[in-house]
């Protein structure tokens, strides 16, 4: 009797630490790009609201790949640059902030949002999940800036179409691969990229991903990345792609509400040799 006792404890809390729900994510970061004669001060502060819980897959900062549940959410960015040659210099700063959300239902989407910053965007779109596995999106983009010309300014905007799609194969209650693609209404501009998430033993997981741009009169560019688990709390990462830029990152929850997280990257090549970047960040989730 005390063996089955025990063995019901321990599955009720394995099952506990699986099932954590949240549904608020609020996120600080603070980014400093250093480019030997050039520095960049970046400060971004988001947050997005679901009106349904999400469950965890295991670690506190993954969830399945398809989430199909109403939410809005919200950012600000600002970021003050500041470049000494020796001979000249300048300083300047940059501001935006985004909002949208996300409207589900049952199996329909609705989406849209708009942002603003040097230029100014706004977007829409729909989408039907016709399997909890596999959305499709028709997404409008619009674009609209100001140049100044001969004391004169002349408004532009662009305006884009994109076809998405978004599969996910489910291996096991937890496993999973899943797949997302779009292209424009040009079909000059092509992505897809994969996201694959494991349980390993002993309460230790491990994602990896690889996205594939493919753009008309430009080379096809790659990029992958990996996360290993050490428990639901920790993790640590690598980025890296084909113009030999890389990241280094890790995250630690402190309890189920807050976690940090910490990423340096840099360039080995290209115009960008002497690229430093420093990342740190604060989530709380709710």
């Amino acid at each position: 009797m005390k063996f089955k006792f025990c063995t019901l404890t321990l599955i009720l809390t394995s099952s506990a630490a699986i099932a954590d729900e949240y549904q608020s994510f609020t996120d600080a970061n603070y980014r400093l790009s250093d480019y030997g004669i050039a520095e960049s001060n970046d400060y971004l502060i988001s947050s997005q609201y679901y009106f349904g819980s999400l469950n965890t897959l295991g670690p506190r900062k993954e969830f399945s790949y398809i989430l199909p549940v109403s939410n809005v959410y919200g950012s600000y960015y600002r970021s003050k640059r500041k470049y000494d040659s020796g001979f000249s210099g300048y300083n300047s700063t940059d501001e935006s902030f985004s909002v949208g959300g996300e409207y589900f239902a049952r199996q329909l989407k609705l989406f849209g949002g708009v942002s603003d910053s040097n230029s100014r965007s706004y977007h829409a779109g729909i989408g039907y999940l016709f399997t909890s596995n596999f959305l499709a999106e028709v997404e409008v983009d619009k674009q609209e800036w100001d140049v100044e010309y001969e004391s004169s300014i002349i408004e532009y905007d662009e305006t884009t179409t994109w076809l998405r799609g978004k599969y996910n194969h489910q291996i096991s209650d937890t496993d999973y691969i899943g797949f997302s693609a779009q292209v424009n209404d040009d079909f000059d501009s092509r992505s897809i990229s994969s996201k694959y998430f494991t349980a390993l033993s002993s309460g230790r997981y491990l994602t990896a991903g690889l996205s594939l741009i493919d753009r008309d009169r430009v080379d096809l560019y790659w990029g992958g990345e990996v996360e290993f688990f050490f428990n639901q709390d920790t993790s640590i990462g690598a980025r890296y792609d084909e113009f030999d830029n890389f990241e280094l990152n890790a995250t630690h929850f402190f309890n189920r509400n807050v976690a940090a997280s910490f990423s340096y990257g840099s360039s080995t090549e290209s115009l960008l040799d002497n690229l430093d970047i420093f990342s740190l960040g604060v989530t709380v989730q709710l």
